[in-house]
């Protein structure tokens, strides 16, 4: 009987022993900390096809002072938040996958010049280690719009003249003689069916006209522009008679065959185009330079690439990097509609990148033909080689692809250019 005791007892004594190292173990493994590091990090103000680089403590003649930061755990529960400007170096926090946004101070709202920006990036704090965050790209998170009208009836235009836009229960009035750009809370789709009506009188005669569109983006620059023709009997133009209208809607990055490029002027307190200095001879320049065989203008042309191209028949595509003053960065973001940010992860790849910094794509993007690292700083031309990434295009059927390359020298001026490229059956 003794015996039998003893034999309990110790098995007892050890399934305790097992049961406290076990919780110390697990203990150790939820208290784990690692540190994040804030200052390092660096915030982008998406304006339009332009993103504007800082760093968090560096003087700027963009005010992100009143940004909001936050950081979220995996599980979407606020680990932290602050105003950009007194956010702390360093937050300590357990080991985990957090997400760091960066947003605009005040809510998205329907008005004029009230941009709302809105940027994310993921990192992992690791035990006992200092994370820094990556880079982070606030873009327009409303739908930004302008109107333009015929130049043609410019003084024919009263003051009546109101143009109505509505995106679901969203609506906003721009009356003709509104010079601020129009923002409307963006869905929370990608696009959006939008009614555009005009009403008032144009030359005399009093308009009511309405048009229905279907996947308008947010995040982009729409240009709402009308075109007014006058009804002809015959071959006779009634003088003051009614009017055919036609509205065009034009949206930067949108991979359409229309190129077009938007200067949406200074938002409040932001800059929109940041050159440190004069414009002049020194201007860094974005030129196309080989389309199979040929020059491109990079500003106008939308090239074909047949998705039947592969890495043994790539077609030859470059385009030429200069500046003056010597290169600083080269930021590439690649808006696709079938590249997702998941399958460039699959090729070592992401959605946006520094050639000047690649960090962890380094690999990737050398891989590819594209100049990295030493090969870009302080050089004054690069070649922009996509001939690598050509039979990439295709693999998952026609589309559109746009490469947004902004190009900053070592005096901060700066160009950018966007390369359209659609896939072509």
């Amino acid at each position: 009987m003794k015996k039998i005791f003893l034999i309990c007892f110790t098995l007892i004594a050890s399934t305790l022993l097992f049961c406290a190292c076990h919780t110390e173990s697990m203990e150790d493994i939820v208290n784990a900390k690692g540190n994040l590091s804030l200052s390092s990090m660096k915030v982008g103000v998406n304006l339009d096809v332009d993103v504007v680089y800082l760093d968090s403590r560096a003087e700027s003649e963009i005010d992100l002072s009143n940004y909001i930061v936050t950081i979220y755990d995996k599980y979407s529960q606020r680990a932290g938040q602050w105003v950009y400007s007194e956010m702390p170096e360093i937050v300590s926090l357990a080991v985990g996958t957090y997400t760091v946004e960066v947003k605009s101070a005040a809510e998205p709202s329907n008005g004029f010049d009230i941009p709302y920006y809105k940027g994310t990036a993921t990192c992992e704090v690791k035990e006992n280690q200092v994370t820094d965050v990556p880079a982070i790209s606030c873009k327009l998170a409303n739908m930004l719009f302008t109107v333009e009208y015929d130049e043609s009836f410019q003084d024919k235009i009263s003051e009546d003249v109101v143009t109505t836009i509505t995106i679901g229960e969203n609506s906003l009035q721009i009356p003709a003689s509104e010079s601020r750009k129009a923002y409307l809370i963006a869905p929370d789709s990608e696009t959006a069916s939008m009614e555009v009506s005009l009403k008032g009188t144009i030359d005399g005669e009093v308009i009511d006209y309405s048009e229905h569109f279907d996947d308008v983006k947010s995040g982009v620059h729409n240009i709402i522009k009308y075109q007014f023709i006058p009804v002809s009997d015959g071959n006779t133009v009634t003088a003051g008679g009614a009017f055919n209208i036609s509205i065009a809607i034009d949206s930067s990055l949108t991979g359409s065959d229309e190129s077009v490029s938007v200067n949406p002027g200074p938002e409040p307190g932001i800059d929109d185009f940041p050159t440190g200095g004069g414009e002049g001879d020194n201007l860094p320049t974005i030129v196309g330079t080989i389309f199979n065989g040929n020059s491109f203008d990079i500003s106008n042309d939308v090239l074909e690439v047949p998705t039947s191209t592969n890495e043994n028949n790539p077609l030859p595509l470059q385009v030429t990097l200069s500046a003056a003053n010597g290169i600083a960065h080269v930021f590439v973001t690649i808006d696709s509609e079938t590249l997702t940010e998941d399958i460039l992860t699959g090729v070592n790849l992401a959605a946006s990148f520094d050639l000047a910094e690649p960090g962890e794509l380094e690999a990737g993007l050398k891989g590819l033909g594209f100049p990295t690292g030493d090969a870009v700083v302080g050089q004054t031309t690069i070649l922009f080689d996509v001939t690598g990434f050509t039979p990439l295009l295709g693999l998952y059927g026609a589309a559109s692809h746009n490469f947004i390359i902004r190009l900053i020298d070592q005096q901060g001026l700066e160009v950018t250019q966007t390369l359209k490229i659609k896939s072509v059956e």
